[in-house]
């Protein structure tokens, strides 16, 4: 199986400044991302075309990590966050489809969200389970 992917993503992070960004807001990168994507069985990235990006927020410094999906259509699609606001450590997995875990929901326009994700009813919950969401099988 090759691991290709896994030094892709690991390559994102770094260009991202993901491990910085945990640092300040008190994720510890090593165990949640970088070992998550270490043991991740998957013989290829499930999350091919998606992008790491660190968005800044009026009310949530110092932004928002997100994990944007390259397009969001009629098919199931996943959209994951990760911040610190109020004491409280957010990492919410977003489906643009109904589930049995979701407790909110979302949908708007703005500077603070990726532009994929505008005008989409999005469900989603605060998973305890800060590791994405893929590489926790």
């Amino acid at each position: 199986m090759s691991q290709d992917w896994k030094r892709e993503v690991s390559a994102q992070w770094s260009a991202a400044e993901v491990a910085e960004f945990c640092a300040h807001i008190g994720i510890d990168f090593e165990s949640t991302f970088a070992d998550s994507l270490a043991s991740a069985a998957h013989s290829h990235n499930p999350y091919a075309g998606y992008r790491w990006e660190i968005m800044q927020n009026s009310r949530i410094k110092p932004g928002v990590l997100h994990l944007v999906p390259p397009l969001v259509s009629a098919e199931p699609t996943v959209w994951e966050e990760w911040f610190f606001v109020d004491g409280q450590m957010h990492h919410h997995v977003l489906r643009n489809h109904s589930h049995a875990q979701a407790t909110q929901t979302w949908q708007g326009k703005d500077d603070e969200h990726p532009a994929e994700v505008h005008n989409v009813l999005w469900h989603h919950f605060n998973d305890a389970d800060l590791r994405p969401s893929a590489f926790q099988g």
